[in-house]
């Protein structure tokens, strides 16, 4: 219709134009409406499969007239809310005129026509997952804030919400090529993580539509494509379905997939700042078609997981910018205004070149060269940075193969292969550069990363390659690329570079002056800080020693009392004004818990600031607290136990209880030493805040109020951490091999993740009493967690198989009484679902160590 397919060969391939092919795929159907008058201008060779066989003609026809009035008010209202973009407006159900026929339709506008998408209505099991498919992925993708376990636990998520055999998450390098950067696969299937895809396997003009087509779906890769007609006239436009779910596929990109063993396939774009930045690729080895609803979740999801991956990235761009910057200011900090900063930059050189991986660096300026390590011959330089200066303007540049970009392969490719230029001026070809020599290495590439000529009826043709066997390319005369990282450290000298000169250069004699004033100011300051640090330091050891018993009780105490101060002084220093008292709680208290114990010390409160002065007199006073419950109180003796708890009063001030148990029976002392003396001086003549201490026989007990002057509201909360976060610090099975049966793939995907921050070595997954039984036997386990209801079956096998084998283990159930439990397993521990960290680390405490079973969780 649009094109001859015959016509693509091996000359023309990468330019194939893909975006009119003039037929769609065949399981769905099409009509193309001319979007002023609102008459069909095309249809689907299939269309009578939605509209009947009614051997009528449809081009010229009114809308209404083709799919009922009704249908056509309902697709007018979809597409005027989509607005001016291409986004498709959906109608589902859609009852088509007399026929009879429900079908889900996607409409859209572009170029001047409006396209109506026919697909079979979903399913309400396809229906019933969209509504939650898009939260569902956010919601667990959300708290990634690094790339790597992002990437790989969305390539498990949406492999167990869609089902297909193989999901990647594909990531383009700089130089257009991608790699394989994370995998969730069928076992059966090879592995294609870590493997790259030369740049040829997404031509341009692919790349292009997966920014405005975000969601790509092949349903099977042998189909036969259904053409548009009439045929465009020579003077028509082609019909452009750039924006079309439907729009057909290359031949070639069939075959491609056909190559890999691939039925079908969705690929799914990551568009970052504009740019196609990665896909997920979703490969299925039988037919597989996603409904309607199912593909607009995914796609608000790729949009969502985009945003995602841009925040990811910005930040650590920030991140490493902010470090080039500091250790900037290191390098620039000595300069002395007299100094020229070519001067600077020349004497400084090896400091540059520690900035950037790299074997040498140098300084072009003023066509006056500079260098220090590797660097080409002095005679050669001029000729490079001109022919550098043609190509990189005012713009980073870099290059991998210096022999390739100057022809000469005597001077460059082996001691000097690489350079990445900076310009340091905004006026003059100055350019700072860094060099590497020549790394042999190898690049694991998914088959061999070329395309086959062979001759066909149609002449000569491109094919795919036909292997994906893992092929390795031995890289000579190149240097290691550089990658995205290096070039934002680049960036980031660029900027620092130039606003040096400029600074530099606008610098007057007042603002070296005002410079000078503002270092003798912080020197004062710095002088009265530390003067009184060691007048506090002096007092502390006077007292410490006086109310000693020994030289080894004077170093304890006099080493709690100044670690403590350090604590309070580094917080202090952290933020603007003080810290938060659950975090100063938390520090001491780690002190004195042990993994086996880990309600020892129960600690809650809401977030509240201290400021810097209460923060340094209580974080004193705390150390003093915990050692006297360390020595004498509860926590002297392994059963004791402390609770420590705070609010804030009506008055907005803060009141903090401390109530020890369990301990030996307290005995009111006698006299009062320095540590007494602190605890009720500090807060009260300090802070003219209040202290009770009440002897009780059973436990100490104290009530502190720290008056609302010397507290402040945390905006992002720092708070002591909770009973159930203290649990998961405990690995009651660190090392072991764990068996997991649990049917349902995203329960077992979250129970597996806090197996494995318990502790657990190898966690084996099984969602069937078979599957779970060939598992012992292949391989036994150290210890295991039963889901008991598996569907249709329950786990008791499995269980009466691990009791055969003496091996420990614990029941997982949704059930919320003990009928579910079965017969003779009473006494093995349970967990709740949803399953909480610290309750399966308590049930398998419990199982480990024999004990009876719970019903907590």
């Amino acid at each position: 219709m649009s094109y001859d397919r015959s016509e693509v060969d091996l000359s023309n391939c990468d330019r194939e134009p893909i975006h009119i092919p003039g037929s769609i795929q065949p399981h769905g159907a099409m009509v193309v409406l001319d979007e002023e008058t609102g008459r069909v201008l095309f249809v689907s060779q299939n269309v009578d499969r939605f509209l009947g066989s009614t051997n009528r003609e449809y081009v010229g026809a009114q809308l209404s007239d083709v799919v009922g009035s009704t249908v056509a008010h309902d697709l007018g209202n979809a597409v005027a809310r989509s607005g001016s973009s291409h986004t498709a407006g959906l109608v589902l159900k859609a009852k088509l005129g007399d026929s009879n026929t429900l079908a889900d339709i996607t409409v859209h506008r572009h170029g001047g026509r409006t396209f109506l998408e026919f697909e079979d209505p979903a399913s309400p099991e396809d229906t019933e997952v969209a509504l939650h498919l898009t939260q569902s992925l956010v919601r667990r993708v959300d708290g990634q804030k690094e790339f790597d376990p992002l990437f790989r636990t969305t390539a498990r998520l949406v492999r167990a919400m869609l089902g297909y055999d193989r999901v990647m998450v594909y990531r383009f390098l700089h130089n257009g090529a991608g790699r394989v950067v994370a995998e969730a696969k069928d076992p059966s299937l090879k592995s294609f993580l870590g493997q790259h895809f030369p740049v040829s396997d997404i031509p341009m003009q692919a790349r292009k539509l997966y920014v405005q087509n975000w969601v790509r779906v092949i349903g099977d890769a042998n189909f036969v494509p259904v053409p548009l007609t009439p045929r465009v006239s020579e003077e028509e436009a082609p019909v452009d379905l750039s924006h079309a779910h439907l729009r057909s596929v290359s031949p070639i990109h069939c075959e491609y997939l056909r190559n890999m063993g691939v039925a079908a396939s969705m690929s799914v774009s990551i568009v970052v700042d504009g740019e196609l930045w990665g896909l997920i690729s979703c490969h299925h080895n039988s037919p597989k078609w996603l409904s309607i609803p199912l593909r607009v979740s995914i796609e608000l999801f790729a949009q969502y997981f985009s945003l995602h991956v841009a925040s990811i990235e910005h930040r650590e761009q920030k991140a490493a910018a902010m470090s080039t910057r500091t250790r900037l200011d290191a390098i620039i900090a000595e300069v002395r205004p007299e100094e020229s900063v070519d001067t600077v930059l020349k004497s400084r050189l090896d400091d540059f070149a520690r900035l950037i991986a790299s074997d040498g660096a140098g300084l072009w300026s003023k066509g006056e060269w500079a260098s220090h390590g590797v660097s080409p011959p002095e005679n050669m330089v001029p000729e490079l940075m001109e022919l550098v200066a043609g190509r990189a303007g005012r713009a980073i540049w870099d290059t991998q193969d210096l022999a390739s970009f100057t022809g000469n392969r005597e001077i460059y490719g082996t001691r000097v292969a690489g350079m990445l230029a900076i310009p340091i001026s905004v006026s003059n070809p100055d350019f700072l550069v860094f060099f590497r020599s020549e790394e042999a290495h190898q690049i694991e590439w998914a088959g061999e990363p070329t395309k086959t000529e062979i001759k066909t009826e149609y002449g000569k043709r491109l094919t795919p390659r036909g292997s994906f066997d893992t092929w390795r390319e031995d890289v000579r005369h190149k240097s290691v690329p550089w990658s995205d990282a290096d070039l934002v450290i680049a960036d980031a000298i660029r900027g620092y570079v130039r606003d040096v000169m400029l600074s530099h250069n606008d610098a007057t004699e007042e603002q070296r002056e005002k410079t000078e004033n503002q270092r003798k100011l912080l020197n004062a300051e710095l002088n009265h800080r530390v003067k009184n640090i060691l007048s506090l330091v002096k007092s502390i050891a006077a007292q410490t020693g006086a109310n000693s018993e020994s030289v080894d009780d004077y170093a304890k105490s006099f080493e709690g009392r100044l670690r403590a101060l350090s604590y309070a002084h580094d917080q202090s220093f952290a933020g603007s004004d003080g810290g938060e008292l659950g975090s100063l709680i938390t520090a001491e208290a780690d002190m004195h818990r042990f993994a086996q114990m880990p309600d020892r010390i129960v600690i809650s409160g809401e977030p509240v600031g201290l400021t810097e002065r209460a923060f340094g007199v209580f974080a004193l006073l705390l150390h003093e607290m915990m050692t006297n419950a360390s020595k004498y109180g509860s926590l002297s003796v392994p059963s004791g136990k402390l609770e420590v708890s705070w609010a804030l009063t009506e008055d907005g001030d803060c009141r903090l209880d401390w109530v020890e148990s369990g301990g030996p029976e307290v005995v009111i002392p006698t006299r009062k030493g320095f540590g007494s003396k602190l605890i009720e001086k500090t807060v009260s003549h300090d802070l003219d805040g209040t202290v009770d201490l009440q002897f009780a026989k059973a436990g100490l007990k104290a009530t502190f109020v720290l008056p609302a002057q010397h507290l402040f509201k945390v905006t992002t909360a720092v708070q002591s951490r909770t009973d159930e976060a203290i649990k998961q610090e405990s690995y009651p099975i660190g090392g072991m091999r764990v068996l997991l049966v649990e049917d349902q793939s995203l329960i077992a995907m979250d129970t597996e993740e806090l197996l494995r921050a318990l502790g657990a070595i190898e966690v084996t997954v099984a969602a069937t009493v078979d599957a779970a039984l060939l598992s012992i036997e292949h391989k036994r386990p150290e210890c295991a967690v039963l889901d008991l209801n598996l569907g249709e079956q329950t786990s008791e096998d499995v269980a009466a198989e691990l009791e055969r084998l003496e091996i420990p283990y614990v029941f997982a159930t949704g059930y919320r009484d003990g009928i579910s439990i079965p017969a003779g397993y009473s006494g093995v521990p349970v967990v709740r679902k949803p399953v909480a960290s610290g309750a399966l680390s308590s049930a398998l405490v419990r199982s480990l160590q024999g004990g009876p079973a719970s019903s907590g969780g």
